[in-house]
């Protein structure tokens, strides 16, 4: 996830804040969309892009990754299933896109899943990598 963060706030505050208002009605400023479109082709090659009133939207058939763009926050997502080396493709892919986001935008990432700002977990893959092979191993054991 991508939010603005107000100066002195940490993220559990801010984290707080975007429960009480989860606002995605208008999409980003069409400059700022053009250029993290450009550089989100660089990153991914062939990508599906869409803008709409609501927000924008890449996707990328390979890894799975959307990205999803609004006026003031944006979201990150990919299925679950990849696992060693592939997992941790995904998950570079994933934090340089976010790098894109941030840059672009001026949003801040976080990532949910590790409960750390994107930068700090992009500084440990292997971390994020664990995540993927947990989820993996759970959805392969039988009801």
């Amino acid at each position: 996830m991508f939010m603005r963060r107000q100066p002195g706030q940490s993220w559990g505050e801010a984290l707080e804040a975007a429960e009480d208002y989860q606002d995605f009605g208008a999409g980003p400023d069409e400059q700022v969309w053009q250029r993290v479109v450009a550089r989100a082709k660089l990153l991914l090659g062939d990508a599906f892009t869409r803008l709409t009133d609501d927000g924008g939207e890449v996707s990328h058939e390979r890894t799975g990754i959307q990205l999803f763009l609004y006026a003031d926050s944006a979201e990150m997502n990919v299925p679950y299933g990849a696992t060693g080396e592939g997992a941790t493709a995904v998950l570079r892919t994933m934090f340089l896109l976010g790098q894109v986001v941030e840059e672009e935008t001026g949003l801040e990432g976080y990532d949910p899943q590790l409960g750390q700002p994107l930068r700090e977990a992009a500084a440990d893959l292997d971390l994020g990598a664990a995540s993927f092979e947990t989820v993996a191993r759970l959805l392969s054991k039988p009801s």
